[in-house]
């Protein structure tokens, strides 16, 4: 114990730092040591000669408290706290038996949880890019590596920075780095900032071909589209074969005169095919050609017709 003077009172200032944690949004609580046997004239917590809260016994304290506060005897519990609120805090507490003042240092340290980091990447096929970021931390830290069993030659930090708020003074932390995929496929690969650890991931993955059939399926189905054209096909020869055996082919050449335009063809078709079939019910038409000259009104239709 030291001993000071300020003014008319003796300050007796205890050197023994109390340490204090708190978290960004969080609450904390400022006890400060006193006698329970003695009766307090007055008590003070102050930052840096500044004050946050306290009270007189015999009258009204009279200066700002610090509005996110609330005072319960030598207890102060501070509300909402941002990094702002860090730093160093003096209880000063007088009794009503003396004129010195016992004088406790608290020293608060806020701190802020990172995010989990996200981690993104962009591959070709000789390297992998990854980057992993986490953001609203306190104090700064930096983005480190797990990378297993990657030897050193296969990965290289290719940039790590840290950004701060200039409102929040909340903290975001960046790393990029480059895995070189000539060594393969690289696994159980993470980052981490504090205490907070991204997913495990893998790098440098050959591409994936697009799925294929199962090859005995395949050849199956090939086999039997085979098999069935092969039996239409001899189904069809066998009909032709048997309409050569039954009926007698025979082809009439018509010449007509047709001077017109294209619908006087159409109108050529539809009349042998009437004649042809519907005149003559024992021909079967089952093929008609019709041909006309260039520059010329003639048209020569050809039927092929066989006896049903």
């Amino acid at each position: 114990m030291t001993a000071a003077v300020s003014g008319l009172f003796s300050v007796t200032e205890n050197k023994a730092q109390i340490q204090l944690r708190g978290e960004v949004g969080q609450n904390v609580t400022f006890h400060c040591p006193f006698d329970k046997q003695r009766t307090i004239n007055f008590f003070y917590l102050q930052r840096n000669k500044i004050f946050v809260n306290g009270y007189y016994e015999s009258r009204n304290i009279t200066m700002p408290i610090w509005e996110n506060t609330r005072l319960d005897k030598t207890t102060v519990i501070m509300y909402r706290l941002n990094i702002s609120h860090g730093g160093d805090y003096q209880c000063l507490i007088q009794y009503s038996d003396s004129k010195n003042v016992d004088e406790n240092h608290i020293h608060l340290s806020v701190t802020a949880n990172y995010t989990k980091p996200t981690v993104t990447m962009s591959c070709d096929p000789r390297c992998c890019r990854v980057t992993c970021a986490s953001q609203g931390g306190y104090p700064g830290t930096k983005m480190t590596w797990n990378v297993g069993t990657t030897g050193s030659q296969m990965w290289k930090i290719w940039n790590s920075s840290e950004e701060t708020d200039p409102v929040t003074k909340l903290v975001s932390s960046y790393s990029t780095a480059d895995f070189n995929c000539s060594y393969g496929a690289q696994k159980s690969i993470s980052c981490c900032v504090g205490d907070v650890t991204s997913d495990v991931f893998s790098v440098c993955f050959p591409a994936v071909s697009p799925k294929t059939g199962n090859p005995i399926v395949t050849i199956t189905a090939v086999c039997a589209m085979v098999v069935v054209s092969f039996m239409v096909v001899l189904v069809v020869l066998w009909r032709y074969r048997k309409g050569r055996q039954t009926g007698k082919e025979t082809r009439e050449i018509r010449c007509v005169s047709v001077c017109g335009d294209t619908e006087g063809f159409i109108i050529i078709i539809y009349y042998y095919y009437y004649v042809f079939t519907v005149k003559c019910k024992n021909l079967k038409v089952f093929s008609m050609l019709v041909s006309r000259s260039s520059g010329s009104c003639d048209a020569r239709v050809s039927v092929f017709t066989r006896q049903s």
